[in-house]
């Protein structure tokens, strides 16, 4: 009989997301869990940080929505959380942008986009690389 092999909690890459709509927020959640990935979905930066804090844990990935609440913006949220954790962690800006100077401001900071509706291939090609290249 063959064994079916879970990867264990522990060794299964842990993503942070961060998206300030609560339903966006539950579906990459869900989306990301399928996938054998844990999870820490966070509404603000704070909140990421502080739940990051709690685990004990360096994320292995982090998925920003570009546009957060008060004026931030992912790319900041993927910063701060570099900043806190280490700079090499890998992410992705999602946008629901089309006006040509806020995305050419998204690309400038150098993370790959991805834009709403996410096509959920294009959002594990970019995990599976990112976590390849990290691994």
């Amino acid at each position: 009989m063959g064994m079916m092999v879970q990867p264990s909690d522990d060794t299964a890459a842990l993503i942070v997301v961060i998206e300030d709509e609560a339903i966006v927020l539950a579906g990459y959640q869900m989306l990301f869990e399928s996938w054998g990935y844990r999870v820490i979905a966070a509404p603000s930066t704070e909140d990421a940080l502080t739940l990051l804090r709690q685990a004990g844990e360096t994320p292995d990935f982090i998925l920003a929505d570009y546009r957060l609440k008060e004026g931030n913006t992912g790319t900041e949220a993927i910063q701060a959380v570099r900043d806190a954790f280490g700079p090499a962690i890998p992410g992705v800006l999602v946008t629901g942008d089309t006006a040509v100077d806020r995305l050419r401001h998204a690309a400038a900071s150098g993370l790959p986009i991805l834009h709403k509706p996410v096509n959920g291939r294009q959002l594990m090609d970019i995990l599976q690389r990112s976590l390849g290249a990290a691994a």
